[in-house]
């Protein structure tokens, strides 16, 4: 059952046209990402830092630039782009009564929340993979071939796995906003705030602690796989993204819960309200 119940929901997701002209998108956003990080590294490495108007001083060691490069355009793509797509996805099932006929299907909610789980996982880390392998495509042919040579399958693997851990996370967030409001605005305002609150730097001028708590902040320094200034720990990064998807976790099945039992309580009335009559 759990595996048809899974089967049906990533064939629902995936061909939802929806879907599909944003994963075109993040396609297209993340090309233009890369091809501009190339330009600029190639001239920052090939002695002509002026055509790009950045000061020769800030160019990192060889190793440090092809990391970044690796992991800056899917990082920008997914992480910024996918937790809105991901909402959109969800939302779907509210706007068009496929939560209540999904429901009907099968009854046992603990299925149906294990599998839309799993999709958004399966959504995640599969986007995100379709991105990071073109990205690496146009790095192998287009890097000078001093940096070339710095590319390992370690490295991407190794990057890889950090950016799935960020978008693992903040999909599983917006799949939580979603069941809270049923909607997909009040989700995408949620969601749109906290990348507000990161990039703009306006939560750290009033609480560092709490800003350092937004993902995009505190594991900054895991995701980059070096400590900054004023950054913490690559492991304090990496428990914190463990801490919020368990704890997104846990709220997203108290939720269903919840949820399931008024929906039996509503049943038994009815029932009971027949068998009175």
């Amino acid at each position: 059952m759990l595996s048809q119940v899974i089967k049906g929901d990533l064939y629902k997701y995936s061909h939802l046209t929806l879907f599909k002209m944003g994963f075109f998108i993040l396609v297209v956003v993340s090309l233009f990402f890369t091809y501009q990080n190339i330009q600029v590294i190639n001239a920052l490495h090939s002695g002509a830092a002026n055509s790009v108007n950045i000061d020769p001083n800030v160019i990192e060691t060889p190793y440090r630039t092809v990391r970044d490069a690796i992991l800056s355009s899917p990082y920008q793509a997914t992480v910024l782009f996918l937790p809105i797509l991901s909402a959109l996805i969800i939302a779907t099932d509210y706007q068009f009564g496929e939560d209540e006929f999904s429901s009907l299907i099968c009854a046992n909610w603990k299925i149906r929340l294990f599998s839309q789980i799993f999709s958004i996982i399966a959504i995640s880390i599969t986007t995100t993979f379709t991105l990071f392998l073109l990205n690496a495509l146009l790095l192998k042919f287009m890097l000078v071939s001093k940096l070339q040579s710095i590319l390992s399958i370690g490295l991407m693997l190794d990057v890889f796995t950090r950016i799935v851990a960020f978008t693992i996370t903040l999909n599983l967030l917006s799949l939580l906003l979603v069941k809270i409001t049923k909607r997909s605005i009040p989700s995408l305002i949620v969601i749109v705030l906290l990348l507000v609150f990161s990039l703009s730097g306006i939560l750290k001028a009033i609480s560092p602690i709490l800003d350092n708590l937004l993902p995009l902040i505190g594991a900054k320094s895991f995701a980059f796989g070096r400590i900054e200034a004023n950054q913490t720990t690559q492991l304090y990064g990496a428990i914190l993204l463990l801490f919020e998807t368990f704890l997104t976790t846990i709220c997203l099945f108290y939720l269903e819960k919840i949820k399931w039992g008024k929906k039996n309580e509503k049943v038994k009335c009815i029932a009971y309200f027949y068998k009175k009559i």
